[in-house]
């Protein structure tokens, strides 16, 4: 693991001195759907935490440091109760968060005063599984079809795209110039390739890259867009378009929401204005499908502050929640229930946003195999797959097993003929356009 930058990935550094809010201040609504963000829990065993990952309804994994020192793994449900799942002394460095893999265990990297490392993998309840050394542990950033898990970290020779396997086993797909540094995430999009950002001594550019590692430049930004270690989420929207923040683009350098299509075509969607509230360091989109993120706010102001935020694809802006001083590097993931759950690395806590939005829709494009007999296993992935139930061509399945949000295992039931697999969730119905062929 590269240690000088390691746990920078994850993780702004942020003055001890700032004391862990335990209550959050009213908002002031702007508009009646505003929402209502509340403090689920301040955290207190578990400093600067960060990431956020949906593993079972209700309950989400994070990792942070330990009061005594360290890094650990952690879970924490809805109603604000934690336990630790794994915990790593001082001096060693976590890769990243948590990401879901096919068999029902939840992997990251972790490596002490050097490149090299190991990943390792939890469960929902306290132990670890840990793999052999590798070259390099990369920071993890999101599930693929195939049961590889996809991401960047730093190699011997620089800054490499990789997956790994669920037997911890890292392989690089691209390596980068020396002296590049690469953003998280790394985008797996509905064409394929993988998508992600890359600085470079004179700025930066939006990349694809295939499976196989041939890359292109889709969008080069200005220097000084990004600084190394900023955060610079970058995700796929249902519009098919990539949307990413740049935290200090834009004529007030106080941060820009942009997007990018497949084919390389840029468009700035909103610039945010001077002031306190800038710097957006945050982005998901949500099932009623805008877009929202938080902002670091300016830190160098007097008043500066962080904001929660919805802005459509066509740029409308709209303050949903303002805290009184910057408490966000955040993290936000919409859980299966329709909310907007975060949590801040500077004292925000554990908090929760509760817009009325639907319960977001299941997504189950791919599947592994494409034909088997009865009794076969069969991967699903997609997204927002968490309390699932499967069918083969209007047959349940004779066993489902959730594997985390992208994840679900389901057996081929005696009697199922070809046909489409219909995955239902509490959010809605999928129905996959390719047939399971059965044999």
């Amino acid at each position: 693991m590269y240690n000088a930058t390691s746990t920078m990935l994850r993780r702004i550094v942020f003055p001890s001195a700032l004391v862990l809010l335990t209550t959050l201040p009213a908002a002031q609504p702007q508009e009646s759907n505003q929402g209502t963000l509340r403090l689920i829990s301040g955290l207190p065993d578990y400093i600067q935490p960060s990431g956020l990952i949906e593993a079972s309804p209700g309950l989400f994994l994070s990792v942070g440091q330990p009061p005594g020192g360290g890094e650990a793994v952690f879970s924490v449900t809805a109603k604000g109760a934690t336990n630790t799942l794994t915990s790593f002394p001082s001096g060693y460095n976590l890769s990243g968060f948590p990401v879901g893999g096919p068999n029902g265990r939840f992997y990251d990297g972790v490596g002490y005063h050097s490149n090299s490392g190991n990943m390792f993998s939890v469960s929902t309840v306290p132990g670890v599984k840990e793999y052999s050394t590798q070259t390099f542990v990369p920071f993890l950033s999101q599930a693929i079809p195939d049961g590889m898990l996809l991401g960047a970290g730093v190699g011997p020779t620089g800054w490499n795209l990789a997956t790994c396997n669920k037997d911890g086993v890292v392989t690089s797909v691209y390596s980068f110039p020396s002296g590049d540094f690469v953003e998280q995430p790394v985008v797996y999009a509905t064409d394929g390739n993988y998508y992600g950002i890359d600085l470079t001594a004179t700025g930066g550019y939006v990349y694809q890259s295939t499976p196989s590692g041939s890359l292109a430049k889709l969008h080069t930004f200005p220097n000084g867009a990004f600084i190394g270690s900023s955060p610079a989420p970058l995700l796929q929207a249902s519009d098919g378009n990539l949307y990413g923040a740049a935290l200090y683009d834009g004529a007030n350098r106080t941060g820009t929401i942009y997007s990018v299509s497949l084919a390389g075509q840029y468009s700035v969607v909103y610039t945010f204005p001077k002031g306190p509230a800038g710097f957006p360091t945050s982005l998901i989109q949500a099932s009623d499908g805008n877009l929202y993120g938080t902002t670091l706010g300016n830190t160098q102001a007097s008043k500066g502050h962080s904001v929660m935020f919805r802005l459509t694809t066509s740029g409308q802006y709209t303050q949903l929640y303002a805290w009184p001083y910057s408490v966000c590097q955040c993290y936000l993931v919409q859980g299966s229930d329709g909310n907007i759950y975060g949590i801040g690395q500077q004292g925000g806590g554990f908090f929760v946003w509760e817009g009325g939005l639907p319960k977001p829709a299941p997504q189950a494009p791919s599947f592994t195999p494409s034909s088997g007999a009865a009794g076969t296993q069969v991967l699903i992935w997609g997204y927002n797959l968490l309390s699932p139930s499967v069918s083969f061509n209007g047959v349940a399945a004779a066993k489902v097993t959730g594997s985390g949000p992208q994840y679900i295992r389901a057996t081929v039931p005696a009697g199922a003929t070809t046909g489409p697999i219909t995955v239902t969730t509490p959010g809605g119905t999928y129905t996959t356009t390719t047939s399971f062929t059965v044999q």
